[in-house]
């Protein structure tokens, strides 16, 4: 977060004052010295963005990562991106390369005993960067009797994905149900195929390409999951007592 000098318009008076603003810087992350990807996002939690980032795009692995302000090296197998591409905090699939649609089929382990609104609350506390500035998605992580695990926060709803899975990876965590605070969209249910997570559960709606997506894979997708009725999609036995 950046405090910075705003406007703020009270009926028909304009007050100067402070305002904590969400902080958006370009991230770039290398291997052998050379450029993997450039991210605009949230710099915080850069470890975690880097390791769920390789993880969840399925570009190899990593052997061992440093960080210099906002700049990532990693070291290991890794794939690169084309050379001209930058992911905004809006495009989690932007690419002048091709996009790769994963074909795998996730597990089917974990059967959920919480309520869904509870968990969303939990999710919703433990966000204190959204709190203070009205701009930043949020990702979490929970187990199949609902306890939240871990959260974290970018202005970029994939890159808090990210986040969450590489918090969860370098914590030795077994990522299978996260939480999400906005919708769900294609490359997000691409993100999870690619890092085994079985259930999505997003406080929006559900694009339509994340749910042929979702079918072909396995995942159970649950949306607008803060209301009293939200929606499924998928396997129905992770979420309630039905085969």
């Amino acid at each position: 977060m950046v405090r910075r000098p705003i406007h703020r318009i009270d009926g028909d008076m304009v007050k100067p004052e402070f305002d904590e603003l969400a902080e958006e810087v370009i991230v770039s992350i290398y291997n052998n010295d050379e450029v993997v990807v450039r991210l605009l996002a949230t710099p915080e939690d850069l470890e975690d963005l880097a390791v769920g980032h390789i993880a969840c795009e399925g570009k190899g692995e990593i052997e061992d990562i440093s960080v210099n302000n906002h700049e990532i090296t990693i070291n290991g197998s890794i794939k690169m991106r084309p050379r001209d591409d930058i992911l905004t905090a809006a495009c989690g699939v932007c690419t002048s390369g091709e996009i790769e649609i994963p074909l795998s089929i996730v597990d089917n382990t974990q059967r959920l005993s919480a309520r869904i609104q509870d968990m969303m609350n939990l999710m919703r506390e433990d966000q204190p960067k959204f709190a203070a500035t009205g701009g930043i998605h949020a990702a979490s992580i929970f187990d199949q009797e609902g306890k939240l695990l871990l959260t974290r926060e970018d202005i970029g709803r994939h890159n808090a994905f990210d986040k969450a899975i590489g918090a969860a990876i370098r914590s030795g965590i077994v990522p299978k149900i996260i939480g999400l605070s906005g919708r769900i969209g294609w490359e997000l249910v691409a993100k999870a195929i690619r890092s085994n997570v079985e259930i999505i559960i997003g406080v929006g709606a559900i694009s339509s390409a994340a749910e042929t997506l979702s079918r072909n894979s396995g995942i159970t997708l649950v949306g607008f999951a803060s209301r009293e009725k939200p929606v499924v999609i998928g396997t129905l036995s992770r979420i309630i007592d039905k085969p």
